[in-house]
């Protein structure tokens, strides 16, 4: 990889698009993006477990892009 490369990969700065309470609709929402090409990353704390409910936000997924591509990415999530 040349230097410019790895430089320009380090300056990339990472931002939340948004929120959403369950997995599914974030894999939805990533599913989206990436017919766009925009790349996106999904965080949590989800615990896993067997139990398929949610308690006060506690699963939430926040939904991650670079600052880049936020402004695109939130005009094709919100015209959805």
């Amino acid at each position: 990889m040349s230097e410019n490369a790895e430089k320009k990969d380090k300056d990339i700065k990472i931002v939340e698009l948004c929120r959403v309470p369950r997995e599914d609709e974030a894999l939805a929402i990533e599913s989206l993006l990436a017919s766009c090409n925009i790349k996106c990353i999904l965080q949590s704390d989800i615990t896993r477990s067997v139990y398929p409910f949610t308690i006060d936000g506690l699963a939430e997924v926040s939904i991650l892009v670079s600052e880049r591509d936020f402004e695109k990415s939130r005009g094709i999530i919100n015209k959805r």
